[in-house]
């Protein structure tokens, strides 16, 4: 080995050192920028006999639509969502009461980089022929991050569907109604 080399390695050289340094530097401002994660939302829709049912399905960002897709033909889709997002998902389908949910995919900093799924089934109440419209401020579902996994908000969601059941109720009452008159 020739002199110089080993003056260059020798750690008592401040070239090597600052040579060493530099290169270790680079090693870890190289190393790549772990990206967020994703929830993907797996889903069904079904109708009150738990058949598949095709829907289209908007996706709301405060109050923006930002994206609009249709089920498959049985009612099944996917939809991901970033980490650290919230989104607003609406299903609707002529004939029916549409059903609002909230997707919170806010969390702690050590899981934004993770992928999880959330499994769910999503269903449907008819009204007839009364048009539906979409709700946003009738949400009656919200999707959370606790323990360690996305779940229902459970005292939400009870509420939220007791009070879509009174709503379907008064919808069907006001068709029957105007029939009568």
């Amino acid at each position: 080995m020739p002199q110089f080399c080993r003056k260059l390695i020798s750690f008592r050289s401040p070239i090597a050192l600052l040579l060493i340094l530099l290169l270790k530097t680079n090693t870890i401002l190289a190393q790549p920028e772990r990206s967020i994660g994703n929830l993907v939302l797996s889903g069904k829709v079904v109708d009150e006999n738990k058949r598949g049912l095709q829907s289209t399905i908007y996706i709301y960002k405060g109050d923006d639509m930002t994206t609009e897709f249709q089920t498959s033909r049985i009612g099944k889709f996917t939809y991901e969502v970033k980490m650290q997002d919230s989104i607003t998902m609406v299903v609707c389908q002529d004939g029916y009461v549409s059903k609002t949910v909230i997707i919170d995919a806010q969390v702690h900093v050590a899981h934004q980089h993770k992928d999880f799924l959330f499994p769910f089934f999503i269903d449907l109440y008819p009204v007839g022929r009364t048009p539906s419209h979409i709700d946003l401020t009738r949400p009656v579902g919200k999707v959370v991050f606790e323990g360690g996994q996305f779940v229902y908000d459970t005292e939400f969601t009870k509420k939220a569907n007791e009070e879509l059941k009174e709503f379907v109720r008064e919808r069907k009452d006001l068709r029957v109604r105007a029939l009568e008159n």
